[in-house]
């Protein structure tokens, strides 16, 4: 079982481009983390708010919720994403974003 925990931009970064698992029935989802960057301190968090943008295949359509993730050495750990428009000229697909504040 997987249980949340808080995480930090910093452990991000290095995974810009990298192709994210997501545990779904009846097969696992791959997600490519396209952006990741701080947002502005709210104050209701003890570590710095930031964002992730995640992009899916264009068949694959998540619905908003929190998922099991793991890239490479990283997870599983739970994500909540919710999907967003994609921005002009993004790639096909459909993009995620995940808020941590």
């Amino acid at each position: 079982m997987v249980t949340p925990r808080p995480m930090l931009l910093d452990e991000f970064t290095p995974l810009l481009g990298k192709e994210f698992r997501v545990d779904c029935t009846p097969a696992e989802v791959p997600l490519v983390l396209t952006e990741a960057y701080p947002i502005r301190d709210s104050g209701l968090a003890d570590r710095p708010p930031f964002m992730l943008i995640f992009r899916s295949p264009p068949e694959a359509v998540l619905i908003t919720g929190g998922y099991v993730m793991r890239c490479g050495g990283w997870g599983p750990e739970i994500i909540h994403i919710e999907q967003v428009a994609a921005l002009k000229d993004a790639e096909p697909g459909h993009y995620y974003q995940a808020v941590f504040n």
